[in-house]
């Protein structure tokens, strides 16, 4: 009996030190400010997002988070710094689906793999794309403009930010779901867009909330639908694509914490708990809806699991629409 007790208590003492790292990576962590990469300049909403969650982290932690723009590349190059950075849990990244998932699912080449480069700690936000129509279109839903298309073959226009993008992708979604042929107009970003929306040259397009809210408050663009389950608090008279079943055209974009991989599991967990925290505060809820999204947290294997399905589909819809980007 004494040597079995020997070998327990040789187990727990393995056991143990096999912890002690990352008990005292938990307990002394943080210890110094914490950098978060932001891989779009100031002023987006990523940014903002990034923002508003890195002034509670400030008093959460009780270290600085400070925020570090690396725009350029479509939002690759800050993800590639901070993939590259040392896995010690003082370099964060906040992105979104679009450069983790959307420009992964184009382009045959990229400097970083966001399933095994990096490993997500918790979504920050979410936001549906508003499928939106000029007025003078003879459409008042979803359903109606599905209709024109297929009365009107290689006729309607739908704009996107560019080939490639997230709301380019959702447009072949649309003519793969309702079946009809529509011209994909794209172009250098959101102001163009909206520009050419406004003054008539094209008929629709699935736009970011913040980016149309003004406009269809004011009558100068007709909101058909949210890709969304269920409707939302900026635009609660339009559908969703969940109420209408349309589940193919439920879209979430979102944003995300992120550590390069090989961080300790400790320091995930402890900041994980962190984010989830600030969440919480009723006046960042507040602060997020203003600018067209929600505050969404979640577990890192949910964030992780939600990173690797957005890009299988994103994927099989390049793939299948033939949508490349060199």
């Amino acid at each position: 009996m004494s040597v079995i007790k020997t070998l327990i208590q040789i187990a727990l003492s393995v056991v143990l030190w096999l912890a002690a790292p990352c008990c005292a990576a938990a307990q002394s962590y943080p210890s110094r400010p914490i950098k978060i990469v932001v891989p779009y300049p100031p002023g987006g909403n990523t940014d903002i997002i990034a923002r508003l969650y890195s002034e509670r982290l400030n008093n959460i932690l009780g270290v600085s988070a400070v925020i570090d723009n690396r725009g350029g590349g479509g939002g690759t190059i800050g993800v590639e710094v901070a993939a590259r950075s040392k896995p010690d849990g003082y370099t964060l990244l906040h992105a979104t689906n679009s450069e983790l998932t959307v420009v992964p699912a184009v382009r045959e080449t990229l400097p970083y793999d966001p399933l095994k480069d990096l490993v997500a700690i918790s979504t920050t936000s979410e936001l549906p794309f508003v499928l939106v129509a000029r007025t003078d279109l003879p459409v008042k839903a979803v359903q109606d403009l599905a209709s024109l298309a297929k009365q009107n073959p290689g006729k309607l226009t739908f704009a996107s930010v560019g080939t490639g993008s997230a709301n380019h992708l959702i447009i072949e979604l649309f003519k793969s779901l309702f079946n009809v042929d529509v011209i994909h107009v794209p172009y250098k970003g959101g102001g163009p867009v909206m520009t050419d929306l406004l003054g008539g040259h094209v008929d629709a397009s699935f736009a970011t909330v913040s980016s149309i809210l003004p406009q269809v408050r004011l009558g100068g663009l007709r909101a058909l639908l949210v890709t969304s389950k269920d409707r939302i608090s900026q635009l609660p008279e339009v559908p969703s694509a969940g109420e209408l079943g349309l589940g193919d055209l439920v879209v979430e974009n979102w944003t995300a914490f992120f550590v390069p991989a090989g961080t300790d599991s400790a320091i995930i967990g402890r900041l994980h708990d962190a984010i989830v925290e600030a969440g919480t505060d009723p006046a960042m809820i507040d602060a997020v809806q203003k600018v067209g999204a929600d505050v969404a947290t979640s577990t890192p294997s949910a964030a992780g699991a939600l990173v690797a399905s957005d890009f299988a589909r994103w994927s099989r819809i390049a793939r299948e629409r033939g949508i490349k980007v060199e």
